[in-house]
């Protein structure tokens, strides 16, 4: 597992804590605070800098290596952005983190994989994206309707988490060529977007 990979999945868990907070700024210092983290902090300062460390051992563009910066832009744009939905925010940060981020780490060791014929991915790569990140949306509106945050009715929070899961998918798909190092932007925005709507 890679830098990256842990951040992928560490700030989707740090989200579910959304409901702790009474004010969008709060929570906005968490992702603000992984960038400095990463930026500044012992990793960025070996050899090779912030993208070697990052992404150590892996061949991605200098755009790609940055991937968990985007991760963070999306989070904290997100935040106060639809704060009055959190649940939004909360699900569509899980399913960039469990959909994109582990799914990634599930979809390497597959040894036999369908590619499309464009972009380089699979689609036992897309299939993961979505389950994992239906599952992933799913624990966010749990959560979210523990806290009395959320309160949709069950078959409600499933069709909107498969909505969100699906345009996740869909998006971390089309994000080919030019626009395959920015999936941690397209991915959130989508899934948000179409629950945001969903949801009213």
């Amino acid at each position: 597992m890679t830098i990256r990979d842990a951040i992928h999945i560490a700030c989707g868990g740090t989200i579910l804590l959304l409901p702790l907070f009474s004010d969008w700024f709060y929570p906005f210092l968490l992702p603000l605070g992984m960038a400095i983290l990463i930026l500044f902090g012992p990793s960025a300062r070996r050899d090779g800098g912030i993208e070697s460390a990052i992404v150590h051992g892996i061949d991605y563009s200098q755009a790609h290596s940055l991937g968990p910066l985007y991760h963070m832009i999306s989070t904290a744009i997100l935040i106060p952005l639809a704060w009055s939905k959190m649940t939004v925010v909360m699900v569509a940060v899980m399913i960039m983190a469990w959909g994109d981020g582990a799914a990634s780490l599930v979809a390497s060791r597959i040894k036999r994989r369908h590619n499309y014929p464009f972009g380089g991915k699979s689609i036992e790569g897309s299939l993961l994206v979505f389950l994992l990140g239906f599952a992933g949306a799913i624990v966010a509106w749990t959560v979210g309707s523990l806290a009395g945050v959320s309160h949709l009715p069950t078959v409600r929070i499933v069709s909107v988490s498969f909505l969100g899961a699906l345009a996740g998918c869909l998006a971390e798909a089309a994000s080919i060529g030019s626009l395959r190092p920015f999936d941690n932007l397209t991915v959130p925005f989508s899934s948000a977007l179409l629950m945001y709507l969903a949801s009213s």
